[in-house]
């Protein structure tokens, strides 16, 4: 079937952009003297496009098969065809006298997903147990839901025509044709009115008796809405903040200048601050403290001053040299509080930690 179809339309208005048909099910029809067939077609979209022309496709489909009689070598009813829902049924020629014209059936599809009725390979064999019982259930359940509807009073019944598996069987897609009396002046089937009456008698298009319902599969002749998502909330953005850390060190190759003298209170605005220099080892060398600034995000964690640590102590040869100038190895600090131990007079500053002068570290 799918080859006979690949053939059929390959050549059609549609045919550069067909992708191929899939037989989704078959049907018992006339009693079981002939055998209706389901299938869903695939074609490739441009965003530009427009919809697809089912009433042109109709006719073209019908030209190919002779009037709708012949498709290969099977025999076909030529009242029988429907394109995404669409069918012509034959105008016959107007009597001389014409009578009364009486509601002709009109049938339009209805398909949905069941998230609590696991598919069986037992719902694709027709007149199986199951698939009769299923399928009573369903007629019932789809005459409950429509007899008090918009077309309730012209509402005839409705027909399961295929079961199928859905979520790798975890659900099952039911396929359903219904018929209801059209009077020959009526409009057409509102189907966007009748999908939103379906979804309100199905709360949502959740449940349907027993069952529940996937929201998103309901189908009413074709026509789907999807669910109108809320736009995502952003938080403002929030800017890095400064934050300040210090280090602290002895160089053992630096001697202590007597006439060093205490200077003013260094500017925030300023990437490192250097306090004055201090003697120590009876002025053999001179221990410095800095205090360094970086722009912390909010979301970051706070400094991680042991690797800061081990990061200086790698790149300072150990804690033996900074450029031309040789270290105590056991001097350094990296945020470290000095001051309640070492220090003999502290210069409170803006932000912490608090810089200061040690007496000795000797």
């Amino acid at each position: 079937m799918a080859t006979l179809l690949h053939r059929l339309l390959k050549d059609s208005s549609i045919g550069p952009a067909f992708l191929g048909c899939e037989t989704t099910a078959f049907r018992p029809v006339r009693q079981g003297d002939g055998t209706g067939v389901d299938a869903v077609c695939t074609y490739a979209k441009e965003p530009s496009a427009p919809p697809l022309d089912r009433v042109g496709l109709y006719h073209e489909v019908s030209n190919r098969t002779r009037g709708i009689t012949q498709l290969g070598p099977y025999r076909l009813d030529r009242d029988s065809l429907y394109v995404n829902a669409y069918n012509e049924q034959p105008v016959l020629p107007a009597p001389t006298h014409p009578p009364t014209t009486a509601a002709a059936p009109e049938r339009f599809t209805i398909n949905f997903t069941i998230t609590n009725l696991p598919y069986s390979s037992d719902l694709a064999t027709p007149d199986s147990a199951k698939f009769n019982t299923t399928r009573r259930v369903m007629a019932t359940l789809l005459h409950r839901l429509l007899k008090d509807s918009s077309i309730g009073p012209a509402f005839l019944g409705c027909e399961t025509t295929a079961f199928r598996p859905v979520r790798q069987g975890d659900g099952t897609g039911v396929d359903a044709v219904c018929t209801y009396a059209k009077e020959p002046s009526a409009p057409p089937l509102d189907r966007v009115g009748l999908y939103h009456e379906v979804s309100n008698r199905t709360r949502g298009i959740t449940q349907l008796g027993p069952y529940r319902l996937d929201r998103d599969s309901l189908y009413v002749n074709a026509y789907n809405e999807q669910p109108v998502l809320p736009a995502p909330t952003h938080p403002p953005t929030t800017a890095a903040a400064p934050e300040r850390f210090t280090i602290n060190f002895t160089i053992t190759n630096l001697p202590t200048v007597p006439t060093w003298r205490l200077p003013t209170r260094p500017s925030s605005t300023r990437r490192e601050e250097s306090w004055p220099p201090w003697p120590v080892r009876q002025g053999d060398g001179t221990g410095v403290d800095a205090v360094c600034t970086y722009a912390k995000e909010p979301s970051a964690p706070p400094l991680d001053r042991v690797g800061l640590y081990h990061e200086v102590s790698n790149r300072t040869r150990g804690i033996t040299q900074l450029g031309p100038y040789r270290l105590d190895r056991d001097s350094l600090y990296v945020n470290g509080d000095l001051c309640s131990s070492l220090c003999l007079l502290c210069y409170p500053a803006p932000a912490s930690p608090t810089p200061c002068r040690p007496r000795s570290r000797s």
